[in-house]
């Protein structure tokens, strides 16, 4: 099956997942990233802002975590028009815009460096054993991902099991460090 078609398939899948399978499924992650705090190490982290209406994890938990341990954060906002991401700094008092394609994005934010973090939390539909991942099937990631220093650990955040069979790989792909379940 190509990746079009799988991401079709899971998407699907993500979306027909009940209420209480989701929140058990972030409640989970969210113990696991705690559970790997050595992972992290002193930050700084990138970490994606979920999109609702697409049930992505709730990566807010974790993001309040990550403050309360006095680890600093930073996220990405997109240019549709040029496909790029660009990277900024947000903290507790930051306010958010929402995109038109339902992003919460920071306002009146500084820029970040994202070759800074130690970790990029990165958002994916399904991942299988060896790290490849179905994205959105834009790209954005992919070109950001393929610019970071190898020290900086790329990490998948999944409400959906790995899948069984490799996912075919692209020339663009970049591999995940390691996907929490």
């Amino acid at each position: 099956m190509d990746k079009q078609a799988l991401r079709k398939q899971y998407l699907e899948e993500r979306k027909a997942l009940s209420q209480q399978a989701w929140q058990a499924a972030c409640d989970s992650l969210f113990e696991q990233v705690k559970g790997n705090a050595a992972l992290i190490g002193g930050g700084p982290v990138h970490i994606f802002l979920p999109i609702e209406k697409f049930k992505e994890v709730d990566t807010w938990p974790i993001i309040r975590w990550l403050w309360h341990e006095g680890i600093r954060t930073m996220t990405s906002v997109t240019d549709t028009g040029r496909g790029t991401l660009s990277h900024v700094w947000f903290d507790d008092k930051t306010h958010f815009n929402t995109s038109k394609w339902g992003i919460p994005e920071p306002v009146n934010v500084p820029p970040a460096d994202p070759s800074l973090c130690t970790v990029i939390f990165v958002p994916l539909l399904v991942a299988d054993k060896h790290g490849n991942r179905i994205g959105y099937g834009k790209g954005f990631y992919d070109g950001f991902l393929s610019s970071l220093p190898r020290s900086v650990t790329k990490v998948g955040l999944s409400l959906l099991p790995l899948v069984d069979r490799p996912i075919p790989e692209e020339l663009h792909d970049v591999r995940l460090d390691v996907v929490l379940v």
